[in-house]
């Protein structure tokens, strides 16, 4: 990595670091939750500064795509259901038996409705490349997997044991719930509904920047949030359990989402020089993926729990103090 990109991706955590004005955030370390995004835009800055070498990139569309990162990680990593949430913090120091039950029910709706909307995606594809890969992540998801790793080309082999419901229903059934009890839309809590509803109007949507924009809210969510502190309450219930619930399904999404995020991050590149580029319509998805979606989820968690005690949270996400109006420094680090 050529000194001038450690330059810009220094600056790029500067201000990402310095918007935050709560004392949670801090300036002076990388908070857990941003950690993976700092690596992963450290990685396409260095793309960025290849294609301005190259000359596919001018100097200006570089400095504004760093910016946009600096937008992107304050409007979306800080976003309470991602930065601040209470829920999944306190699930990760462990749960009842009826409260991981209540969990994988919950989310199993989601999960298979989310099914629901990539078809969407995939019918409604602008061009033949599009649809070839969203496809291929449907295809993926129902049971045909990648030649290698978590993208590209797949092996065109359908298996039932490598559909990824098969992998959800083998933890349900480690709960005691059984296929009746989980995905279907009718089990539903009011928040989880909510969030299928935000997940078919906006991940769905026909508009490119809104569709992108819930893309890179649900995958950032998932890799930087979600599946560790679940896979850390089901490791403990595990410890106190004589037969192991099968955590097949959260382990590989764990690794998956990782490969999903640093997609988002190169897509977004590539997006950002499409004339139908808006970068205020895409933050603004993305942000209404999180609120109306992710973090009405977790509220509506939280508010049907059972068996909750007073060590849970009285709220289910906190809002951390973003200034993001904050001038950007012109400097020589602006310049990849």
């Amino acid at each position: 990595m050529s000194q001038t990109t450690v330059e810009s991706l220094e600056a790029f955590m500067q201000e990402l670091l310095a918007r935050p004005t709560t004392a949670s955030a801090g300036n002076d370390h990388i908070p857990a939750h941003l950690q993976l995004f700092v690596q992963q835009a450290g990685g396409v800055l260095e793309k960025v500064r290849r294609l301005t070498d190259a000359g596919a990139l001018s100097a200006a569309q570089a400095v504004e795509f760093r910016r946009l990162l600096v937008d992107v990680g304050t409007r979306i990593l800080f976003h309470p259901a991602i930065a601040g949430n209470n829920y999944l913090q306190r699930f990760a120091l462990g749960v009842t038996e009826s409260q991981a039950r209540h969990e994988c029910q919950q989310f199993s709706v989601f999960a298979l409705q989310f099914d629901v909307a990539q078809a969407k995606l995939v019918a409604n594809a602008p061009t033949e490349e599009a649809y070839r890969e969203r496809l291929h992540v449907l295809l993926n998801e129902k049971g045909i997997p990648y030649q290698s790793g978590f993208e590209g080309e797949l092996t065109r082999r359908w298996s039932p044991q490598t559909v990824h419901f098969t992998w959800m229903l083998n933890m349900a059934r480690g709960l005691g719930l059984e296929f009746e009890d989980v995905g279907k839309i009718w089990l539903a809590q009011p928040g989880t509904r909510a969030f299928v509803d935000a997940t078919f109007e906006n991940y769905a949507s026909i508009e490119p920047n809104v569709s992108a924009g819930a893309s890179f809210a649900i995958e950032n969510w998932a890799a930087n949030a979600l599946w560790n502190p679940w896979i850390d309450a089901m490791e403990k219930l595990n410890a106190r359990r004589e037969e192991r619930v099968d955590l097949g399904y959260l382990k590989y999404h764990a690794i998956e989402e990782q490969h999903h995020s640093q997609a988002t991050l190169d897509e977004l590149l590539d997006n950002v020089t499409e004339p139908w580029f808006d970068a205020e319509q895409f933050l603004d998805a993305a942000e209404q993926m999180l609120s109306d979606g992710v973090e009405a989820y977790y509220v509506s968690q939280l508010d049907s729990l059972p068996e909750k005690d007073d060590t849970w949270p009285k709220t289910a996400c906190d809002t951390l103090q973003i200034d993001p109006n904050l001038p950007i420094p012109t400097t020589p680090a602006d310049r990849p």
